[in-house]
């Protein structure tokens, strides 16, 4: 049985250094907050749950609908949950980090270990997405994290048990705005997610200050006379402060990291590119910068991971891939590692997120521009097959004339890795190689 060979990451120590920890949720006393804000940041909504009771052979009623049983009929007493939701703030800069938040109790007890889901839409929009969820502590309250980046309408859901009907709370707007943000104000805004202060302002440079906490640092950033101060916290501030923080090639943030991703990473805007991390120790940087950037940093994070095959029987090295193991598919994993990385970073909606390789490669040319030119970030499709159909798709990271620079996965690199091994590898072939190149939309 093939085994996944040692990561190449950053030795343990390495990352200990930097002495940082990952913010705690805080909901608790956000919620007190919450409850304090005009009724229109709160919103609330009830369900009944219906309880349980030994019965005959028939059928109940309850306050979800008529549910058969095997004994018989009995009426039973509903017991009614109550959910809230809030946020702190409801206009916030593009790129900052806000919590919704709320308390979910049933029968006027705190209803623990249940999931709440927060989804979100556009004004104009009909239907509702999924932002994320939790699970409700002891105390029957739930948070979850999201980075503004338009306007957009926020509710929670708790969907109950079998005998209980979906409940939301109401909408909650939270929109954008211009005007500047100054430290204290964003120390304010980020409350116990960020914690104590542990030292001073510290002047970086002439336009950039920064201040540590227990959780993180906040850097203020002054452009065109415009102040913006940025979170900076777990993972990424390691790297951020050896890449030589704000003075360094990454320079200010200009946005909140995006967290909560696959793997548990993080990814991160600069001013000079974008900067990831994630729980297994994977950390990469670009220069490129916004989405395209994004995804190009949890590519490159990638690079180095390889698992060993037995050339005989393809079936059993595909499936104990990392990659297969996350699509729950034994497929060939060049096209699963190509979604995960659009996964990871955060942007799944670029590419189709198909579990094998065919049906990957006839979505992405029946759904995405396709071409003859190379492009940065475009899926490079190539041929090893007799017939001439696409059986490989690379990642194009760099153009340089005639030949392109790639990250693909489950591939030995053109004798990059030993035999016997398929990896995640960066290295160049030559541009007449590809058969075509699909577009996704940044």
């Amino acid at each position: 049985m093939e085994r996944p060979l040692a990561r190449q990451s950053r030795p343990a120590s390495s990352r200990a250094r930097s002495g940082v920890r990952h913010p705690r949720r805080g909901a608790g006393v956000l919620l007190a907050v919450a409850l304090l804000l005009p009724a229109s940041v709160v919103a609330t909504g009830t369900v009944a749950e219906a309880t349980a009771a030994p019965a005959a052979a028939g059928t109940v009623s309850t306050a979800a609908g008529t549910v058969s049983t095997a004994q018989g009929s009995v009426a039973t007493a509903a017991r009614q949950s109550a959910l809230t939701a809030g946020v702190v703030e409801r206009r916030l800069r593009k790129g900052e980090t806000f919590w919704m938040f709320g308390r979910l109790t049933v029968g006027g007890s705190p209803a623990r270990g249940r999931t709440v889901v927060v989804q979100k839409k556009r004004m104009d929009e009909r239907g509702w997405r999924t932002v994320g969820t939790d699970t409700t502590n002891r105390a029957g309250r739930y948070s979850v994290r999201i980075r503004a980046g338009a306007v957009y309408e926020y509710r929670a859901i708790y969907r109950g048990s079998t005998t209980a009907r979906a409940s939301w709370t109401g909408r909650i707007g939270v929109g954008l705005t211009t005007t500047d943000r100054s430290m204290a104000s964003r120390d304010r805004q980020m409350g116990v997610a960020i914690g104590r202060p542990t030292s001073g302002h510290r002047q970086v440079t002439r336009s950039v200050i920064s201040r540590s906490y227990q959780h993180g640092i906040l850097v203020k950033v002054t452009r065109s006379g415009r102040d913006r101060t940025w979170w900076v916290h777990g993972g990424i501030l390691g790297e951020y402060r050896e890449r030589g923080g704000a003075r360094g090639r990454l320079g200010a943030p200009v946005m909140d990291p995006l967290c909560g991703l696959d793997r548990g990473g993080c990814v991160q805007r600069f001013e000079g590119g974008v900067l990831y991390t994630n729980a297994d120790g994977a950390e990469a940087s670009t220069g490129l910068k916004g989405v395209l950037g994004e995804v190009v940093a949890t590519a490159r994070s990638q690079v180095g991971y390889a698992v060993r095959y037995d050339g005989g029987n393809g079936s059993r090295y595909d499936w104990y891939s990392k990659y297969n193991v996350w699509a729950r598919s034994n497929a060939p994993w060049c096209g699963l590692f190509q979604s995960w990385i659009f996964k990871g970073s955060g942007h799944s909606t670029l590419v189709p997120q198909s579990t094998t390789w065919g049906a990957y490669r006839d979505a992405v040319r029946r759904t995405r521009p396709t071409g003859s030119t190379p492009r940065v970030g475009a899926l490079a499709f190539v041929s090893y097959i007799a017939s001439g159909e696409a059986s490989h798709t690379m990642f194009v990271v760099q153009v340089d004339g005639s030949r392109i620079k790639v990250i693909d996965g489950n591939t030995g690199g053109g004798g990059m890795l030993p035999s016997g091994v398929r990896g995640v590898v960066e290295h160049w072939v030559a541009e007449s190689q590809v058969l075509y190149y699909a577009y996704p939309r940044y």
